[in-house]
């Protein structure tokens, strides 16, 4: 009577709302095709569930994954459900010449949304922070000291606008060794992102430097080497504070050894 299961209903099961037994079962689950010819009461409720609205476990879901820079073949693919990081460049036919594996960038939704999630709670509690001891300054300092006070309010809402603009990019830092050439054997999530960067030439240095920039890279070159080309670190410079980010997204700093 009512036109037949549609075309994304679950075809192998129905649910059965007794309006006149609500103080015991009340709903219940029929199997198809062996209950289509149960009977019905009065003011029952059939209700067909749908097969596209319930999400597949991880383990059955094909993974589209998009893979970028240096492979034969860039885009995204569909691939199957038990797929690996190399399953992904095999299917983008491999890495080229120019490849820089340890510099990859491993990109993963679910990862993004969990530091979106952090970073938006860590910036709440800095902010519950700064106004309590905004009003701590104030009752200690009284009206002699507004002009300092209405600067410094500023400034912290400077900086809380900066953090709120900055969005985490769910890039998952991979162990490698700098002269990798192959890449971990992770399993695949859908919206995975693979960039794989060309072999770089330069040297980042920046922060309290005299001079800024980008310097040539060369293989028996330190970290001292490069902040001699920037012309060292100024008066005001933290020397004890000094880190590099590499190009695989893990960090050394001059807190460790």
């Amino acid at each position: 009577m009512a036109g037949g299961l549609a075309a994304v209903a679950d075809s192998s099961r129905v649910a059965l709302e007794q309006l006149d037994d609500r103080a015991s079962i009340r709903i219940v689950q029929v199997a198809l095709p062996q209950g289509r010819s149960t009977k019905v009461s009065q003011g029952t409720v059939v209700r067909a569930f749908s097969a596209v609205d319930v999400a597949l476990p991880v383990q059955r879901q094909n993974k589209r994954v998009r893979i970028e820079g240096e492979v034969v073949r860039p885009g995204e693919y569909v691939l199957p459900p038990a797929s690996t990081v190399g399953d992904a460049l095999a299917a983008a036919g491999g890495l080229t010449s120019g490849a820089f594996v340890f510099g990859t960038e491993f990109s993963r939704e679910s990862v993004r949304l969990n530091q979106q999630q952090n970073y938006d709670r860590a910036l709440r509690d800095l902010e519950t922070e700064l106004a309590r001891s905004g009003t701590t300054q104030r009752q200690a300092s009284g009206a002699n000291d507004a002009a300092a006070q209405v600067a410094r309010s500023q400034g912290n809402d400077r900086l809380l606008a900066t953090l709120r603009n900055l969005k985490p990019n769910g890039r998952i830092v991979l162990q490698l060794e700098p002269g990798s050439r192959d890449l971990p054997a992770l399993a695949l999530e859908d919206g995975d992102r693979i960039y794989v960067p060309a072999r770089p030439t330069t040297v980042g240095v920046f922060g309290s430097v005299f001079n800024g920039g980008s310097y040539l890279h060369g293989d028996s070159r330190t970290i001292g080497d490069y902040l001699g080309l920037a012309g060292g670190p100024t008066s005001g410079a933290d020397e004890s504070s000094t880190f590099v980010i590499r190009a695989n997204g893990s960090v050394v700093s001059r807190q460790q050894e």
